[in-house]
């Protein structure tokens, strides 16, 4: 039992299949994972009545503070996160279960904003999505080109709106869409969720690359049907690689939600209360922040591409800036002998000379209220990181690439061995990280800057 914390206080908002299904699971098996069931709101109220606790329900969703929610659970319909989204985000973690929502740049920039103001994150349920995590890396690695997702069942499975609405089938199966998701989610928000989440899962395609097709099939009474196709760019010899998913979701007849679906909501959420768990201060990257994971030893490659905000460099890329900047070497001292990267500050200040940018070390003996961050693009940071071997934590230190930028206003901790990326708020914030960073006596700190910055040394507040 999770007798060692504080249990997680949950809202749900929306009380249809899925909503019941959740509240089934958290009052049934939430106590042993420590989570708690604070209240449950639907759009229509008398839907809760016999088989929610009075106390359980609540009437005004504008009331949810009230109930002092760890996290809210969208899985009522996008127009709750279109109306709400940002005023829950006031009080609570959200987990969204209509992704279609954020097809709206409107919606998305309000949440984005929200939570950058309030400190709270926003999680995204995969829902039928077979393979979120694998496209999430891909895409992560530059190795992504295309994405399609076909969703396919009986016409009565469908709740359409706008010109799709009025679409008849001219046989036993028919194309009703075929096009960029943005286009789709608007006129089939609760058919779309899986091929948002795709879109999500994948932002260097986004909505408007990753291609959504919706069929209405007759043969499909009782199935909804995904098919994911992905390929990413040729390589040496001329070939692409190429994965497609084929899955039978088991439904109801004319039901939107099919049955492996519900599973996977619960997952989604028991998911979302352990990312709040193992990332303090951390949340999933909202649309607009780039943030790399940590692969093999490539941190530096990781950290150039969080601070410039884009992928930029390669593992590739990296080794042949090694080649340049020690061509005489046979064993390159600038990267790991085991070719796994390790890379050192030359080949880090290399990199971004090529980019017509300029690394300049921070001497630690001035104060930081002269670092002018407004001249500032980024920071990269060298810092001393333990070696871990399992959960065993071996008496080893070795050094860890970290980059810090502002993005929107608000600057981040893109370390490549955060889940997320952390936020550190104003340039109040930034200094005192890393006034906590340099006081650990072992970190470096460069700052990277155009040229002209550099040359005029402007990265330096007068006294």
């Amino acid at each position: 039992m999770a007798l060692d914390r504080v249990p997680r206080k949950v809202g749900i908002v929306g009380y249809g299949r899925l909503g019941q299904s959740l509240v089934s699971h958290l009052l049934t098996q939430g106590p042993e994972l420590g989570l708690e069931l604070v209240f449950v709101w639907n759009r229509d109220p008398g839907r809760m009545a016999g088989s929610i606790p009075p106390s359980l329900q609540l009437q005004n969703l504008a009331a949810l503070g009230e109930r002092h929610p760890d996290l809210v659970v969208e899985v009522a319909h996008p127009k709750i996160i279109q109306e709400s989204g940002a005023e829950i985000l006031r009080y609570a973690n959200l987990l969204v279960g209509s992704p279609s929502a954020l097809a709206d740049q409107a919606t998305e920039r309000q949440l984005l904003e929200a939570s950058h103001r309030w400190g709270h994150a926003v999680f995204v349920a995969r829902g039928a999505l077979w393979g979120a995590e694998d496209i999430t890396r891909l895409d992560e690695a530059g190795g992504l080109q295309s994405l399609r997702v076909t969703m396919a069942t009986h016409p009565d499975g469908f709740r359409l709106e706008g010109p799709l609405a009025t679409m008849r089938s001219t046989g036993p199966r028919a194309v009703l869409y075929e096009g960029p998701v943005r286009g789709l989610c608007p006129h089939a928000p609760r058919n779309s969720n899986t091929m948002a989440a795709a879109a999500l899962a994948a932002p260097s395609l986004g909505f408007d690359r990753v291609i959504g097709v919706l069929v209405a099939d007759f043969s499909l009474k009782n199935m909804h049907v995904v098919d994911v196709e992905l390929s990413g760019p040729p390589g040496p010899t001329g070939q692409s690689f190429a994965v497609h998913t084929h899955r039978e979701n088991p439904a109801e007849p004319g039901a939107v939600t099919g049955s492996a679906t519900v599973t996977t909501f619960w997952r989604s959420l028991v998911g979302a209360e352990d990312g709040m768990s193992q990332a303090p201060g951390a949340q999933p990257s909202p649309p607009s922040v780039y943030h790399e994971r940590q692969r093999l030893e490539l941190c530096a490659v990781h950290a150039l591409n969080n601070v410039l905000q884009q992928q930029l460099f390669s593992q590739e890329a990296a080794d042949e800036i090694c080649k340049r900047v020690g061509p005489d070497s046979r064993l390159n001292p600038h990267r790991s002998l085991l070719g796994t990267g390790n890379y050192d500050v030359n080949v880090i200040m290399a990199a971004l000379q090529g980019q017509g940018l300029a690394a300049v070390w921070w001497d630690r003996r001035r104060s930081l209220s002269q670092l002018a961050l407004p001249r500032v693009l980024g920071l990269i940071l060298n810092l001393p990181s333990p070696v871990s071997l399992g959960l065993l934590s071996l008496p080893l230190r070795r050094r860890h690439w970290v980059a810090l930028r502002q993005v929107d206003g608000v600057y981040y901790n893109l370390d490549s061995k955060l889940r997320a990326p952390e936020v550190l708020g104003d340039e109040d914030g930034v200094r005192a990280f890393l006034a906590a960073a340099l006081a650990q006596g072992l970190c470096e700190v460069l700052l990277v800057v155009t040229k002209e910055v550099e040359e005029q040394g402007s990265w330096l507040q007068a006294d």
